[in-house]
């Protein structure tokens, strides 16, 4: 029990690492510095993650792996629109 509530801690603390990089993009409309195809190569593995953690119901795993893919499009999103690629 204690395990399964750290893993979804983790899920969720783990992709709110990327959360200010993705604000601080749409806040200072400035990409400068931040990788697109990074954050393309995140998401892919974020979607396989996704996947796997439906066909097998875990929870945490679909958890952290939702907000990997929102976080990055977010950060991808604003690269394509304040960066350069």
């Amino acid at each position: 029990m204690l395990v399964r509530r750290l893993a979804y801690i983790a899920g969720l603390v783990g992709p709110l690492t990327a959360l200010p990089q993705a604000v601080s993009i749409w806040m200072s409309h400035q990409a400068t510095g931040v990788s697109f195809w990074s954050a393309v190569g995140f998401t892919g593995v974020a979607v396989i993650w996704l996947a796997y953690g439906i066909i097998l119901r875990q929870g945490p795993i679909v958890l952290s792996s939702m907000l990997w893919v929102i976080f990055d499009l977010a950060i991808m999103s604003g690269v394509l629109r304040y960066g350069s690629i």
